[in-house]
């Protein structure tokens, strides 16, 4: 300890720290205390571990779902691809079918068809008012009255 001299060159006097608390140390105190805060410290460590296994499982689930929907998107993508070149190719057909001089081939080699002369064709012109009228006989009168009942049957039959 430093010791200071005052002017009329006497030492200050020496200062004692100041007395300890008395301090008793008896058994079992907080000692239910502490297992309870164990207990706890425990049951959250263990929650904790279950949220994080929770999460790693859920990412795994999530990973093999994807997994799956991935190789279901390339197997329809397959059959989408096979479709559009079925299409492409039925298209093309339809095309080279329905094209004038696949037509005009088919009229004149198979059916024996001839194209019409101008001179052949004969144009009439009808009358504004005009009706044409077909002839049927008794058979003919028959079948459209049948034909109509018919068709009212099935009318009334449909809901």
């Amino acid at each position: 300890m430093t010791t200071v001299l005052l002017h009329e060159g006497s030492a200050a006097p020496k200062l004692e720290p100041p007395p300890r608390p008395q301090v008793r140390a008896v058994r079992g105190g907080n000692h239910g205390l502490n297992r309870v805060r164990h207990v706890m410290r425990t049951a959250v460590i263990v929650l904790i571990l279950a949220v994080f296994g929770g999460l790693a499982i859920s990412s795994l689930m999530s990973g093999a779902t994807l997994m799956e929907l991935n190789a279901q998107v390339d197997e329809v993508s397959v059959q989408l691809a096979e479709a559009q070149s079925e299409y492409d190719y039925l298209n093309t057909r339809m095309n080279d079918i329905t094209s004038r001089a696949s037509l005009q081939q088919v009229a004149e080699g198979e059916l024996g068809l001839v194209k019409a002369n101008p001179s052949q064709i004969t144009y009439v012109q009808l009358e504004d008012q005009s009706i044409i009228e077909r002839n049927t006989g008794a058979a003919g009168r028959l079948l459209d009255e049948v034909r109509t009942a018919a068709l009212s049957l099935l009318d009334s039959l449909n809901p």
